[in-house]
């Protein structure tokens, strides 16, 4: 990949002293960073199952020389997406108003990655005469016109893409009936077919997914702040400014009290099958008291441990916890014993020896129905009898953690 696509493409050198009041390049130290996840941490981001394919995202990003200087816009997207496989939110992607396709080959790299469509709503000639008027009136009828619906789809693609080519909102009669969108991309810079777009996709944004619109803040395009100042005044997400290139804004959908992602992903994640804790398989289960997630798991460390888990609560539960772990033996520790907690409430003791080091322990759980709530919360604590740091037992030892539990898989019976 070529390294103006992540460093230099909005930043100038140390030397540039142009005035930041002109227009012109910012000078060196006010330049944007790229994000740390996207940068240093790349290669652990992608170790533990991110999403953004930076090399491939990229490209049509910035193809034709377009946004190279608007990349705070590009990983606003990337990270918007990494929240949206996050949280596992459902639903396609749409863009309104593609011009050239550059954000557009971004939306449909997330509806590859994802097996979703990205909706890509275009007259592929550039404004409509029935927009230009009121606060636009002074808009170019032939601003935008210097593309086709061709030049898009060789930039961006047909795999998981529809083109829907007319005048919005008379095409949106070509998206599906019943449609949920996970994210929702306003780019049409005018006050009418932005109006209409909030109008259409705002009750379709499903909870948690985002909606934004760009040029709002930009003192150029004044009829995309009218609209979104009118259409969002009553409702209750605020919207959000981005520091991009043309001021977008984003609003996330209002999320009902019992649709609580993480207790959802948590109930879901505990099934009949083990589950790694290998490269942070089981983060979203993990309180307080671990490491870093580690090739082959993870490890407590201190004097306890905390696994947060959820269960659906319509209905009572008996069932069993099982835990592929194993403790530090080493030195003159020959035996260890760890304590477990249910809520504060004793249930079971694990005792580690030598001879009985790795292997699988188990919990036994009872919880009673709760028709009230949507998800039963069980903070489950593992706490061992003693902690020392392998150093402390093994002089041969660098490892100064003090390490209590290592957990390799978990499943629930």
């Amino acid at each position: 990949m070529e390294q103006r696509f992540f460093n230099a493409t909005y930043e100038v050198g140390m030397n540039d002293h142009r005035s930041m009041a002109s227009g012109e390049a910012l000078p060196w130290p006010y330049r944007a960073d790229r994000p740390q996840r996207y940068q240093g941490n790349y290669s652990t981001y992608r170790r533990l199952g991110g999403p953004v394919d930076l090399e491939n995202f990229v490209r049509g990003f910035v193809a034709g020389g377009i946004n190279h200087s608007d990349m705070a816009r590009f990983y606003f997207f990337c990270l918007a997406f990494d929240q949206i496989v996050k949280e596992d939110i459902k639903g396609d992607l749409v863009e309104l108003g593609v011009y050239r396709g550059n954000t557009a080959s971004l939306l449909a790299a997330i509806a590859r990655a994802r097996g979703t469509t990205a909706y890509l709503l275009d007259t592929f000639t550039g404004f409509n005469s029935k927009d230009i008027k009121g606060i636009d009136a002074a808009a170019r009828h032939q601003s935008f016109s210097d593309t086709s619906l061709e030049a898009v789809r060789t930039l961006v693609g047909d795999e998981n893409v529809k083109y829907i080519q007319g005048y919005f909102p008379d095409t949106a009669s070509q998206l599906p009936p019943h449609g949920d969108y996970c994210l929702v991309h306003i780019d049409c810079d005018l006050y009418l077919p932005i109006a209409s777009a909030l109008e259409y996709f705002y009750p379709r944004l499903v909870p948690g997914g985002y909606l934004i619109v760009h040029d709002y803040s930009s003192l150029h395009w004044n009829g995309a702040e009218k609209a979104v100042d009118e259409f969002f005044a009553d409702k209750p997400e605020p919207i959000i400014p981005l520091p991009d290139g043309a001021g977008s804004v984003a609003i996330r959908k209002f999320r009902p009290r019992n649709a609580n992602w993480l207790l959802q992903k948590r109930a879901a994640l505990l099934r009949a099958e083990w589950i790694s804790a290998a490269n942070g398989g089981i983060r979203d289960l993990l309180g307080s008291g671990w490491s870093g997630p580690e090739s082959w798991g993870v490890w407590g460390v201190g004097e306890k441990h905390e696994l947060l888990l959820s269960f659906p609560a319509q209905r009572s539960h008996d069932f069993e916890l099982q835990f592929d772990t194993h403790v530090v033996m080493a030195g003159g520790r020959n035996e260890l014993l760890v304590t477990v907690l249910a809520s504060e409430q004793e249930v079971a003791n694990w005792r580690f020896t030598r001879a009985l080091n790795r292997g699988v322990r188990t919990v036994r759980i009872h919880l009673e129905a709760k028709e009230q709530e949507a998800y039963h919360e069980l903070k489950l604590t593992l706490r061992p009898a003693s902690i020392e740091a392998p150093s402390e037992l093994d002089p041969m030892s660098v490892e100064r953690r003090p390490l209590g539990v290592a957990l390799h898989r978990i499943r629930v019976l």
